[in-house]
């Protein structure tokens, strides 16, 4: 894998806080950093971005405000910006990757668009069944004869055991550093005894290799204890934690900070007693007393900034931790290191976390086959994944370009199409496969929840009060066949002006 040190090398992430065993260990300062790709706004694509206000509120703290002044703008932040920021300052987020193997019975050539490429092999069940009414004039739907079951089976896999003695041969040492780089890249806190304990005397074992390794590739320090391991990233928008609220932020800060400092924590946030009992840093003896971490709870504090990242830290990192990167939301340079780079770097990426790349001429995607290296599963179960799924795919056969169409990085949603496909998915497959009933009954609900997944998972994009269909949306849809007359689901409306332009 040494061959892949062409693009950044040590050089590029100089300057930044050392990894290895017990180095670079954070303290609990509002210092925070960012990496923010230079993306630009087109009329087609908005990049979902940090705010100005939050990048200058990370950039405005000193080391020494400490951990309160951080928790205030926690606190009195907006949602979003709550997110933003507490990702900038502590980078405890897991990947995100598309799920899904392509058919391999139809091959992409290079060039080839994510509108008119191959399709993901889905589970029994998630494609269209047999019978339903065909919509969009010029649009291709293929048939299927199977039913959405109630419950369809999980696809993901499970994080793979580490052997049980050390890897000997160059084989079963790369096996096992790359086991524990991704269960690293999954999970930014690992403990000897949390939940994913199993992996960490990998970790322990190959520490030196995978901080070197980590710096070199990503700029991310690795912090590496007695009992924890602790992957320092940089920040990326809209990456928080599940289930935070900005007082959940707040507290889970003040908490910290007050662990390390050996002073006594209230803690009344339940996300947060759950948080710090998941990473170890509270813990209860058998007598009922409480038993703390100090030396994890400092290292879970956020680093000084590092450097700014160059083309090539920016747009790896955000290979390595989001769904997809298009060419079109990139600034030039990093936008012309990806189109020099690609194959390269999906070479460097298969050796170091086992990602496949789909190069597209949008962009690329890394994808696991594994289907385990993300924090959202698409395809996944439960109602909001699986009628996701079933909506972007009627939006891509509404609206996708045909072969013989020039192919946008994304296209316009008219809403319409996106209340007309809910409400006809809704009466298909609502009360046979089990979803949930408050869903059913709030369409609004089940509408704003729906896209908010495929947004985070980047298949769609915000434009003001609209939505934009993003090209790699396309592989969860059937490939392109025949043309159809205009469908008749009792949902279905004619199409906006927009839309009819889109499929004259």
């Amino acid at each position: 894998m040494e061959q892949h040190e062409y693009a950044t090398g040590a050089g590029e992430a100089s300057g930044g806080v050392a990894g290895g065993r017990g180095a670079g260990a954070g303290q609990l300062t509002a210092d925070a950093r960012v990496d923010v790709p230079g993306g630009t706004r087109t009329g087609v694509l908005v990049e979902a971005e940090v705010s100005a206000d939050v990048r200058a509120a990370v950039a405005g703290e000193s080391r020494d405000t400490g951990a309160e002044r951080l928790a205030a703008r926690l606190a009195a932040a907006e949602p979003g910006a709550a997110h933003d920021l507490f990702a900038a300052a502590f980078g405890l987020y897991g990947a995100r990757h598309f799920g899904g193997v392509l058919d391999s019975g139809r091959a992409a050539v290079a060039g080839t668009s994510w509108w008119h490429g191959p399709s993901v092999q889905l589970p029994a069940g998630l494609r269209s069944r047999a019978g339903r009414p065909v919509r969009g004039p010029r649009r291709a739907r293929r048939i299927a004869s199977d039913v959405l079951p109630a419950a369809v089976p999980a696809t993901r896999g499970r994080h793979r055991k580490p052997e049980r003695s050390p890897g000997t041969t160059p084989q079963q040492i790369a096996v096992e550093r790359r086991t524990a780089a991704r269960l690293l890249v999954a999970h930014p806190v690992v403990t000897a005894t949390g939940p994913h304990g199993a992996g960490f005397p990998l970790i322990h074992r190959h520490a030196d290799w995978l901080a070197e390794r980590f710096l070199t590739v990503l700029g991310y320090p690795l912090t590496v204890g007695h009992s924890y391991a602790r992957l320092h990233k940089a920040g990326l928008p809209g990456r928080g934690l599940t289930g935070f609220e900005p007082a959940g932020y707040a507290c889970l800060v003040r908490a910290l900070a007050a662990l390390a400092d050996g002073q006594p924590a209230g803690v009344d946030d339940p996300a947060v007693r759950q948080l710090l009992d998941e990473w170890q840093v509270l813990t209860w003896s058998e007598d009922g007393r409480p038993v703390v971490d100090r030396e994890l709870a400092r290292a879970l504090g956020p680093l000084a900034a590092p450097p700014a990242a160059g083309p090539a830290l920016s747009v790896r990192r955000r290979l390595a931790e989001a769904p997809v990167v298009l060419l079109d939301e990139l600034g030039a340079q990093e936008r012309g290191w990806l189109l020099e780079h690609q194959h390269a770097e999906a070479e460097l990426f298969a050796d170091f976390l086992g990602l496949e790349a789909e190069i597209r001429s949008e962009g690329v995607a890394l994808l696991d086959p594994a289907d385990e290296l993300t924090d959202l599963a698409l395809p996944g179960t439960g109602t909001l994944a699986q009628a996701a799924l079933l909506l972007v795919e009627r939006l891509v056969e509404d609206l996708r370009p045909l072969p013989e169409e020039s192919a946008p990085p994304a296209v316009l949603i008219p809403d319409a199409l996106i209340d007309g496909a809910l409400g006809d998915i809704t009466d298909e497959y609502g009360l046979a496969a089990g979803w949930r009933r408050d869903y059913l009954a709030d369409l609004t609900a089940f509408r704003r929840d729906a896209l908010d997944l495929l947004h985070r998972m980047q298949l769609i994009a915000p434009a003001g009060r609209a939505w934009l269909l993003r090209a790699p949306a396309a592989r969860y849809a059937p490939p392109l066949e025949v043309h159809r007359a205009p469908g008749s689901g009792r949902h279905s409306r004619p199409g906006s002006g927009a839309q009819q332009e889109l499929m004259a």
